[in-house]
């Protein structure tokens, strides 16, 4: 099989293919992998663990034509080269559809641009996810659609004192026995003013990057390891001053805790087991139990399958507080 594109997306398909025995080539159009969420090294690496995978990938080319009549025996490169497969798969990202939006009369670029409230030059339309422009940015994050969503939803409820002020990238790599996330900036500007913190270790894969801009954590990359993901996270969304604490950074030495039972979360490894742990010690709140867990902090696309878990298992626990009830002969 062929994937078009080394992006989040087209790198997971590959290397899952591999974990079923089915061959799988990556045809990337830039020089790198993951090019906007990684840094040179940062792509390197994951390139050497897709290597070991047995997942080929060809860089700085394109596809020029398919072969085949009935079906798809293979395809020709722009470089010459001819690749034969029986399946390609087109993973090159999204476009937002604004045909209908801007033969609507709504104001449009990249996507519908809409204010700090997700309204569009109309003020009774909203506009929230993939399709929004905000201030010449899209996000298309499931986290980020959420958190647009409060904001549109406290607005219509009269609440002007929230506004919204943009999304936190995030991408994790979802490879079975491989660690891989960022946030943020992922590279340093020529600029005195941000600073690099770096640990390495080549051999073991093992990378991991913070970016500092007056004493504040603006991105990082994590590669091997990934514990720090929400302290990180955390840090950068809140904006907090690192001061002491930038010592620590990278020194956490936390273990993760184990995977019980069913995963739920594959961002941060989080099992159904674990879960019900957290909700057997009196975590009785969706967001709370996301927060305590680490479930739906990352992508956010399990946090329905953990509201569901967290309803279920309070509708079978006993009922508290109630003494049990008298009967005599």
């Amino acid at each position: 099989m062929v994937i078009v594109g080394g992006g989040l997306l087209g790198i997971e398909l590959a290397a899952s293919l591999r974990e079923i025995n089915v061959e799988s080539t990556v045809i990337q159009r830039t020089s790198r992998l993951m090019n906007r969420q990684l840094d040179p090294l940062g792509s390197q690496l994951l390139q050497e663990e897709l290597a070991d995978k047995g997942v080929d990938v060809y860089y700085n080319d394109e596809i020029e034509r398919f072969l085949g009549t009935a079906a798809i025996t293979g395809i020709k490169l722009k470089s010459g080269l001819t690749i034969h497969c029986t399946t390609v798969v087109i993973a090159i990202g999204t476009t937002p559809n604004i045909e209908i939006a801007r033969e609507s009369g709504l104001e449009c670029k990249r996507g519908v641009v809409v204010n700090d409230y997700l309204q569009t030059n109309d003020p009774s339309v909203f506009a929230i996810g993939e399709i929004a422009e905000f201030k010449g940015s899209l996000y298309g994050i499931t986290a980020a659609a959420e958190q647009q969503a409060e904001i549109v939803a406290r607005y219509m409820n009269g609440d002007i004192a929230q506004f919204y002020q943009g999304s936190l990238l995030m991408n994790i790599l979802k490879i079975h026995g491989t660690d891989l996330c960022s946030l943020g900036e992922v590279e340093c500007p020529d600029d005195p003013a941000y600073e690099e913190v770096v640990f390495i270790d080549k051999a073991k894969r093992y990378y991991k990057k913070c970016i500092i801009h007056n004493d504040r954590l603006i991105g990082a990359i994590l590669i091997g390891d990934k514990n720090e993901f929400l302290e990180y996270r955390s840090l950068i969304e809140n904006c907090i001053e690192l001061s002491e604490k930038r010592l620590q950074l990278l020194r956490s030495g936390k273990a993760a805790e184990p995977v019980i039972g069913k995963l739920v979360c594959s961002c941060n490894n989080v099992g159904e087991g674990n879960l019900l742990n957290k909700i057997q010690e009196g975590c009785k709140d969706h967001l709370q139990l996301c927060q305590l867990s680490g479930a739906g902090m990352g992508c956010g696309s399990c946090r329905p399958e953990v509201k569901a878990i967290l309803e279920k298992t309070l509708e079978l626990s006993p009922v508290e507080n109630k003494e049990p009830r008298q009967i005599s002969a």
